[in-house]
Order: structure tokens, then C-alpha cells, then sequence
């Protein structure tokens, strides 16, 4: 290729980055092109294969028209061609990436060779996800004992449905299964996603009248993983589309794990066919883990950190952080910071306290009441000052007793203070209110996922 129409590729191709500000759509669409010729005020511009030649007159014709006469200094006609030297391009850099792995097996990362993290990569899955790293308890037994069951015979439980609140470990679970799958069998088709990027997907096929590719790279793989399923609500069309893959996928016995943070029942507007399929396999849930597994999650994750904190300072972080393995990482971090600033220093439980801002003080400190009507209030589309009224419906009365436990119980209001912020004229109602909470607690569970959701959102 002529050394001047390399320099104005690469200077057309540097603008037009900038242009479509996606790197994604950029290297999947410009990443192995060239200019072929530049003659008669006429630039022909190579591409790997027939289907790039077509998307590229169709949707970037212009944009590149533009953007390389300015660069020449011309106003030139584009032409897009088939290019065996772009389509060799392709060809070497996919063979380059495929031998990227091929290194001494003893060269690990995270438990796993070259090999293995070249297809997790590929899959989307994180290799810091195993089984081997996954503290197992009684909140999360019968999960594991499931994800184990499945990653030894794919399709026999389908769809493996997980449910729980964020960061409980529903997503390391779940990856867990495709890494055990791609170990045992490199060349097995894993997908990890998640329902918006199946909807990105699926529009994006649309648009670019793709839609059978589309389907072939859903309905052809061995295990497909989709996170955030209960999205999936929003959005009719992709609905049917999922229906339609999951039943491609499981007439052929292939694995479908769907993750959510709520069970299928639970989830509004999803279509009855699909809560039909999704209670067709195994539904089972992760709670929050409990003191116990607490203080083993911390322990593991300070050896996996090369963390050394007292062990006081670890039963601290553990009762202190009781809703997710995330905010339990974050905490163990954060002391571990402190602590290695403040040489010498032993760290109190209430110090622990005031460090990860769980303090009652700090926070009733850090509290917006409004806040928590206001969350309550939009749980039951009922508005602040009918929680703050007289009105004794059914939902009212229920979210006005919810805003009376969350005071109480998680910022340990004064039942005075909590009475005259809900205009009530004595504190035995919020004694009483309080009451009915924690008996609804224990006799609904699905109650219990609301409350802890509502309770996640205010970062309580």
C-alpha cells in the first residue's frame, strides 16, 4: 500500500474514532480496513468481508466520505470493496489473539491457565469467580449445592433460577458453573450477559437487518448466563425474543442459568409464559449470609488481599456490615487502610464503628427523613403527607408502619422524635407499628425481599 494513502487512513481513521465516540463500534467496524485506491477524485476503502462492505456503505458511507476529504483536502466519492489483504488482516489478528494463551501451563492467574482466562475472557466470564473461592453456608446451601449439581450435568436442571438482594454472590455462583464448563471443555459455547445487553443486542440486529446472526449467537451456545433478568419486564418484544431463545436452547438440552433479585412470582409484567419456564426448573434463593459466614468471607477474602487484621477487628466488620459479600469487601478494605496509616493502634469496635459510618449516631447523623418517606412512599405509590394523614387504607397504614421500623429499628429514632415526624399523638402507635413490621417479617418472606430492597436503596 502507497505510504501516503497509509498516512491519510491513519489520520482519517484517528477522526473518526473521535466521531463515533464508541471504541467498541470502532474496531468492530473500521478496525481491519485500508484504502485501496485514491484515483479520480474517488476513494475505494477495503473491508474484510461481504457483510462489512454492506453495513459500511449503509450506515458510514458519509461519516467516512466527510472525514477523508477533509484529511485530502478533496471532496471525494467513497466506494467500499472486498479486500482479500483486510480480510488476511482479520485472519492474522484473530490467529494472534487465538495463540495469545500459549504459554507455560504453570503460568496462572487467578487459578486458571492461559488457556482457561483466554475463554473466560471470551465468555465474559471473571476469572477471580470459582467454587473453590465461594463460602458456602446455610444462606446459601441449597444455591451451591444446585450450581454444583449443574456444572456437572448441563440441561439437567434448566433454567437454574437464582434469586436474592446485590452482592450476596448470585453473579459469583453463577460464573462459577460456566468456568467449571469451560475447564472441563475449552471449546464450549458460555455466554454471561445481561438482559439490557440482550436488548442492545436485539435492536442493534434490528436496525442492521441481522437478526438471524443475532439468533444464531444465542441459540447456538452450550450454556448462556443472563443477569438482571427480571429488566426483562420492561420490554415486550425482547420478552417474546428470550422466549423464543430459551426454548431454542432448551429443546436442544442446552444450560440456561437466569439471575434476579427477586423470584420469578415477584417480578411485575413479565409475561405468564416465561414465569411459566422460569418456575419450570429449579427457583432457589441466597439470603444474607449470617455472623458466621460473615467472619469466614472476611477471613478468606484478607488471605486472597495478603490482608493482617486483628481477628477483634474482623468480628467488628462482621457485625457491623450484615447485608452483602460487596460492602463487606469494602469495609475490610477500608479498615485494613486506617489501620495500616495508624501503626501501633488498636481499633475498638466503636472506632470500627465510626470508621464505616455505622454508628447509631452517625447514622441518625447522616439520616434524611424525607428520604425514607419518600422511598416508602414510591415502594406503594402513595405520596409523603397521606403517610403523614390521618388515612388508615391498607397500603397507607402498611408503609407508614414500614417508615416507623426503619427508624426505629435501623436508626434507632426515639419513638417521641419518630411520632411527631409521622403526626402521630402517642408512641405506643409506633410501638405497635414496629411490632406488625417485625411479625410480617418472619410470616412473609416475600415481604421480607421488599423490605431489605427498600432498606438497600436508602444504604441503611
Amino acid at each position: 500500500m502507497n505510504t501516503d494513502l497509509d498516512y491519510i487512513w491513519k489520520k482519517t481513521l484517528a477522526q473518526i474514532e473521535v466521531k463515533l465516540d464508541s471504541r467498541k463500534l470502532f474496531l468492530t467496524w473500521f478496525n481491519n480496513t485500508r484504502i485501496v485506491s485514491l484515483e479520480d477524485k474517488t476513494v475505494v476503502v477495503g473491508a474484510p468481508n461481504a457483510f462489512s462492505v454492506d453495513f459500511l456503505k449503509r450506515k458510514y458511507r458519509k461519516l467516512i466520505g466527510d472525514t477523508v476529504s477533509y484529511i485530502y483536502g478533496v471532496a471525494l466519492k467513497v466506494d467500499v470493496v472486498t479486500d482479500p489483504e483486510c480480510a488476511k488482516m482479520a485472519q492474522d489478528k484473530k490467529s494472534k489473539e487465538e495463540n495469545a494463551y500459549e504459554a507455560p501451563m504453570l503460568d496462572m492467574k487467578d487459578g486458571a491457565t492461559k488457556e482457561t482466562q483466554y475463554y473466560l475472557k471470551n465468555s465474559n466470564i471473571n476469572p477471580k469467580y470459582s467454587f473453590t473461592n465461594f463460602v458456602v453456608a446455610d444462606s446459601n446451601r441449597l444455591a451451591h449445592a444446585a450450581a454444583k449439581s449443574v456444572a456437572e450435568k448441563p440441561g439437567t436442571i434448566n433454567p437454574l433460577f437464582i434469586h436474592g438482594n446485590t452482592g450476596l454472590g448470585k453473579t459469583h455462583l453463577a460464573q462459577s458453573i460456566a468456568r467449571d464448563l469451560i475447564e472441563k471443555n475449552a471449546t464450549a459455547k458460555v455466554l454471561y450477559t445481561t438482559s439490557e445487553n440482550f436488548l442492545n443486542d436485539l435492536i442493534g440486529a434490528i436496525r442492521s437487518q441481522t437478526t438471524q446472526r443475532f439468533r444464531e449467537k444465542y441459540r447456538q451456545l452450550d450454556l448462556l448466563i443472563i443477569d438482571d433478568i427480571q429488566m426483562i419486564s420492561n420490554w415486550v418484544e425482547t420478552q417474546s425474543e428470550f422466549f423464543n431463545t430459551f426454548n431454542a436452547l432448551y429443546s436442544e438440552n442446552k444450560q440456561v442459568i437466569l439471575i434476579s433479585d427477586r423470584p420469578p412470582e415477584a417480578i411485575a409484567k413479565l409475561e405468564e409464559r416465561l414465569k411459566s419456564r422460569f418456575q419450570g426448573g429449579l427457583v432457589t434463593d441466597i439470603k444474607e449470609p449470617e455472623y458466621e459466614t460473615r467472619v469466614s468471607i472476611l477471613e478468606q477474602k484478607a488471605r486472597s488481599l495478603n490482608i493482617n487484621l486483628p481477628s477483634s477487628n474482623i468480628r467488628s466488620i462482621a457485625q457491623l456490615v450484615s447485608t452483602n459479600v460487596r460492602e463487606l469487601e469494602g469495609a475490610l478494605q477500608k479498615v485494613n487502610l486506617l489501620v495500616a496509616l495508624t501503626k501501633d493502634h488498636a481499633f475498638s469496635h466503636e472506632e470500627i464503628a465510626n470508621i464505616l459510618g455505622k454508628s447509631n449516631e452517625q447514622k441518625r447523623k447522616n439520616l434524611n427523613t424525607s428520604e425514607v418517606l419518600r422511598r416508602v412512599g414510591m415502594e406503594f405509590e402513595i405520596k409523603i403527607s397521606e403517610i403523614k394523614s390521618e388515612r388508615r387504607t391498607k397500603e397507607i397504614a402498611l408503609a407508614r408502619q414500614i417508615c416507623m421500623y426503619i427508624l426505629r429499628e435501623e436508626y434507632r429514632y426515639k419513638l417521641e422524635a419518630i411520632a411527631a415526624l409521622l403526626n402521630r399523638s402517642d408512641h405506643t402507635t409506633i410501638i405497635h407499628g414496629v411490632e406488625k413490621i417485625r411479625e410480617k417479617i418472619h410470616q412473609e418472606p416475600s415481604f421480607k425481599i421488599q423490605l431489605d430492597k427498600i432498606l438497600a436503596d436508602l444504604a441503611v
